[in-house]
């Protein structure tokens, strides 16, 4: 008779969030695989729990498969944990979850923390629909697609991971391609030194440019690609709709209401008008650099 699979969420900080349900199971499988065992074992001591360990970590992943398919097929129950939060969500074990789910082996999901969900909580965006994208790409133009992806989504909120490493360029790239966003930007939640910031790109990135400590924690990102946007116009009788005007007009229209650059305008109106495109209106920018440029 095959042994559980168990999914075990474990505390993303503090670790009087573990559930009791998880505590009993971590001290009754046979094996606890673990990211980092490390880390692992640190929890297991505080709650008071003697259990052999294995790692199971992203650079292992495959070569450990066949050992604990056989555990399984044994009749041993295994327990797959991250170093916090909900395994299988942008950490490993889901090769073994997809790998006994075919060999027909039972499966037990153990919920529990998980940083996406308490940020969204915490975020004070609507919630009616939200995309999780994991962890950033590293380079400039892998991020800027996911950004795009992200804005074209149409969900209420996007979520990211981001290391505090990288979390300052991350912001200054937003500050250019997504100006207008809201942000709720959460570090090391539930955990002693927790913080959350909130503003535009360009607001977290000031508090986070005067804060020493800002490249410690790791970072939740919640975006609502639409804040700033969300205002009716009011046209006068017989003119024209933004559904009408030009892409050029929409440029020339939200400068003078606005002000700011031509290149403000674009990022601006892409995000209002969707179905336009930001394409489109770098493109009207252009012609409109290129009339001005004709008329002097």
């Amino acid at each position: 008779m095959n042994g559980t699979l168990y999914i075990v969420a474990t505390p993303i900080g503090n670790t009087e969030d573990i559930t009791v349900r998880a505590r009993r199971i971590l001290g009754e499988v046979d094996i606890v695989a673990a990211e980092d065992t490390r880390t692992t074992q640190v929890l297991l001591r505080i709650l008071g729990i003697k259990n052999k360990t294995i790692s199971n970590h992203k650079f292992n992943e495959k070569s450990q498969l066949d050992f604990l398919l056989s555990e399984l097929e044994s009749g041993r129950n295994v327990a797959i944990v991250s170093d916090a939060g909900t395994p299988c969500v942008s950490d490993p074990g889901g090769l073994i979850v997809s790998a006994a789910a075919k060999r027909g082996i039972n499966i037990v999901g153990v919920c529990g923390a998980s940083a996406v969900i308490t940020a969204v909580s915490v975020s004070g965006f609507s919630s009616g629909s939200f995309a999780f994208y994991g962890f950033l790409p590293k380079t400039v133009n892998e991020i800027k697609k996911a950004v795009d992806a992200a804005i074209k989504s149409n969900v209420n909120s996007s979520v990211f991971f981001e290391s505090p490493k990288r979390i300052k360029k991350t912001l200054e790239l937003m500050v250019q391609e997504a100006p207008h966003a809201e942000l709720c930007l959460c570090n090391d939640l539930s955990k002693m030194y927790e913080r959350i910031y909130r503003g535009t790109p360009e607001e977290i990135l000031c508090d986070l440019l005067e804060n020493p400590a800002a490249e410690k924690g790791e970072y939740t990102l919640v975006v609502n690609f639409g804040a700033g946007n969300t205002e009716t116009q009011q046209f006068a009788p017989g003119s024209a709709s933004p559904e009408t005007m030009a892409p050029e007009a929409l440029l020339i229209d939200h400068i003078v209401k606005n002000g700011g650059t031509l290149k403000d305008a674009v990022n601006a109106m892409a995000f209002k008008h969707s179905r336009i495109g930001k394409k489109e209106f770098y493109a009207a920018s252009l012609r409109l650099k290129n009339i001005f440029l004709n008329d002097e």
